[in-house]
């Protein structure tokens, strides 16, 4: 997963960081009543488990509870963890530099030596030579495939901060509560737990009806355009745009919402756009005894202070998730929140004070704003090479992570807009992308703007009243209720979500409407892209139990997709 750092989600346990601003102080009452209509929010949908749930649950109770599949299972995920698999940003095409791929292939030696049946029964392409693509073929043709997917690449490991790891980061180290290491968490638990459910279903003599695909890419770290971008393409030639039943990638697990104290589940349904900016000042250099009033650091760092001192506005709309989350929680949990809160939801989408007051609320925190405004992060900025010599060129590059009502023409347009105030002001040409927008003939210094070539528009969220989100809700209802929390006292509630970061999902969207960015467990998964980077195994064991039945649970002309 890309786009979160550690400071911004050190552990994925509570996810739904909006409530807790409910219980803030001096909200006023806007009619001082609490009668308003919940119809038709946020319903709660039926349970759904397969039928052999019901005829012999032994082998997804050993799952959950057996201590030798759980210390077989840990083994399996730390030998994972132990095979390096780090990318770096713009890596290269396989046939560009071979050599840069090649510890790829102890992994999926790994893999098959791991999970033999998988390799014995599903067919396996590789695409664009390291790319792995296995296709369980179905009875039935008229089913849609559902796909499964995860990335067998991980974040590098900062050599600075290896001594402050517990346990070296390639170690695969299990206490027997948690399993440590780079990938524990994102996403080689992902990708062995459909493994190693496919494992379970081939023993159990499982003949799917509707084909089941389980697709692993190399480079999400890096955007998903040496190995997703090629997966999506290879699956588009073989079933068409929209060919695909549903996609289930990497997300969150369960969240205990910690003002209520509920456990909610929030499958990520869109994602925010992304766009990077790159700009480059070029001056003349000259010796530091006879400087400009003005360096190109100094002008370079004027532009920085205009963008960070005129933040994206906020915005909450009835198309962004958010809004719908929060009003599960006023519908299903109304009676834990303040009363005006509550009832400031339920009407945020049609009353302007209402709005402002949840917009208000959801500013306040780092950990919520963000859901409803785009963001900026001034990442990089390098120039100058010695402490006697004027820079004669700086860089700098911000990115963003777009609001769903926005677009990158939109961030574009901002961002030249303060260009263009530091261009005018110190007498300097600027381009984008190469074309002029102030003339640089006769000027102090040129700045040149341009687009990284990664960029991702706003995901449209994928549908949340239709038989496909219907069946995601029922099993994932079925495994709090039925298997981890049998003695839940309230109805466990699943309500789409959007996702800040991006995933391999954004190379997908052409395959089917239907994505969901989504690791149904209950656990801590701590400091994922950080220093001791662990996950809960319970949550592994969880996945590990939904994906065995979830596919059983689908497969069945039933659950064809149709608006509810």
């Amino acid at each position: 997963m890309r786009g979160l750092s550690s400071s911004d989600v050190k552990s994925k346990k509570s996810l739904i960081y909006p409530i807790a601003i409910a219980g803030i102080v001096g909200l006023s009452l806007l009619s001082g009543k609490d009668n308003l209509s919940t119809d038709g929010l946020c319903p709660i949908l039926p349970i759904k488990a397969p039928v052999s749930f019901l005829k012999d649950n032994s082998t997804v109770l050993s799952i959950l509870h057996d201590k030798e599949f759980r210390e077989k299972s840990a083994e399996k995920l730390a030998k994972a963890v132990q095979v390096d698999t780090v990318v770096f940003d713009s890596p290269p095409e396989p046939d560009e530099n071979p050599e840069y791929w090649t510890k790829f292939l102890k992994f999926h030696q790994y893999l098959r030596d791991t999970f033999p049946t998988v390799h014995s029964t599903l067919k396996l392409d590789k695409v664009n030579t390291y790319g792995l693509v296995f296709t369980w073929e179905g009875t039935n043709p008229d089913l849609k495939p559902i796909m499964l997917t995860a990335h067998q690449d991980v974040v590098p490991v900062q050599q600075d901060s290896l001594g402050k790891w517990t346990h070296p980061p390639f170690e695969g180290y299990y206490d027997g509560e948690y399993l440590f290491g780079r990938g524990s968490c994102d996403c080689k638990n992902v990708l062995t737990a459909i493994m190693e459910s496919l494992e379970l279903l081939i023993a159990q003599d499982f003949k799917p009806e509707r084909t089941v695909i389980a697709a692993f890419g190399m480079d999400e770290e890096s955007g998903g355009l040496v190995g997703a971008r090629h997966i999506g393409e290879f699956l588009e030639e073989r079933y068409g745009v929209d060919g695909i039943y549903a996609i289930i990638d990497e997300g969150f697990p369960f969240s205990l919402e910690p003002q209520s104290g509920v456990f909610m589940a929030t499958p990520l349904v869109s994602e925010k756009g992304m766009a990077t900016i790159k700009s480059q000042l070029q001056t003349p250099g000259g010796h530091s005894s006879m400087p400009p009033d003005h360096t190109s650091i100094g002008m370079i760092s004027e532009l920085v202070y205009l963008l960070e001192n005129n933040p994206f506005e906020p915005l909450l709309t009835s198309k962004n998730p958010t809004l719908n989350m929060l009003q599960c929680v006023a519908t299903h949990f109304g009676d834990k929140l303040p009363p005006s809160y509550r009832e400031a939801i339920l009407k945020a989408d049609y009353d302007t004070k209402s709005n402002q007051i949840v917009v208000d609320a959801l500013q306040k925190d780092v950990a919520t704003r963000y859901f409803i405004r785009t963001s900026q992060a001034v990442d990089i900025i390098k120039g100058g090479e010695k402490a006697n010599a004027l820079p004669e060129a700086v860089t700098l590059t911000v990115n963003h992570r777009i609001a769903l009502e926005s677009s990158i023409k939109e961030i574009v347009d901002r961002f030249m807009k303060y260009a263009k105030i530091v261009a005018v002001k110190y007498n300097l040409g600027l381009n984008l992308e190469g074309t002029p927008v102030i003339d640089s003939e006769g000027k102090f210094g040129i700045l040149d703007v341009t687009l990284d070539g990664s960029k991702l528009e706003p995901v449209e969220p994928s549908p949340s009243d239709d038989t496909v989100w219907e069946y995601l809700a029922g099993v994932s209802r079925h495994l709090m209720h039925d298997l981890i929390k049998p003695d839940l006292e309230y109805d466990f509630v699943v309500t789409p979500m959007v996702m800040q970061a991006n995933t391999d999902t954004a190379r997908y969207h052409h395959l089917t409407k239907s994505i969901f960015r989504y690791s149904p467990s209950l656990g801590q998964m701590i400091n994922f892209h950080s220093i001791d980077e662990r996950l809960e195994f319970d949550a592994h064991l969880h996945l590990i139990a939904f994906f065995f039945e979830y596919l059983q649970t689908i497969d069945t002309p039933d659950a064809e997709n149709q608006k509810l």
